[in-house]
């Protein structure tokens, strides 16, 4: 994983059932601001493990050390490199829960927080993503064919480091 290696995202996913996420985390965000830390709530369904939330988790506080942040917010500044997208709104957009989602991600960026019960620690990888998830994310079949399919999961953390090239 390279250098962001130092940064280990604590991640939690659970399954809801449609119309609950928004809810959930609404709760979730609520409770964790209690206890004095900041958390991202995501769709699962965009989530490929966590090492791909600690990359982003690398990124973003490495782009707000360096003052190259597109937010003052480490939560937000996750959230967009968690989405491979350069505009905020756009990340929001691909990676917030809607109506529609049936598996909620939570990663601690600030603080200690842990979610409780239900949910399961999300493994640091997902071995062998749907590729129709990865064409979700924005990774075309183009780029999948460049790599074996047990590498598919590198083809998320390149999308990753990819934000600081083009938010630059």
């Amino acid at each position: 994983m390279g250098d962001e290696g130092c940064i280990r995202a604590s991640a939690w996913a659970i399954k809801v059932a449609r119309g609950e996420a928004k809810a959930l985390m609404d709760r979730m965000i609520a409770e964790a601001a209690d206890a004095r830390s900041e958390v991202i709530v995501l769709d699962g369904g965009l989530v490929f493990g966590a090492d791909h939330l600690s990359s982003a988790q690398a990124h973003a506080a490495k782009a707000s050390a360096e003052g190259r942040n597109a937010s003052d917010s480490l939560a937000m500044e996750t959230l967009l490199y968690a989405s491979g997208e350069r505009q905020l709104s756009a990340a929001i957009k691909k990676m917030s829960v809607g109506t529609g989602t049936t598996q909620v991600v939570l990663a601690v960026v600030k603080g200690p927080f842990s979610p409780g019960e239900g949910w399961t620690r999300l493994p640091d990888r997902e071995p062998a993503p749907d590729r129709a998830r990865l064409a979700r994310f924005g990774i075309t079949e183009k780029e999948m064919s460049t790599v074996d399919p047990g590498r598919l999961p590198d083809l998320v953390l390149e999308k990753v480091a990819a934000v600081d090239v083009v938010k630059k």
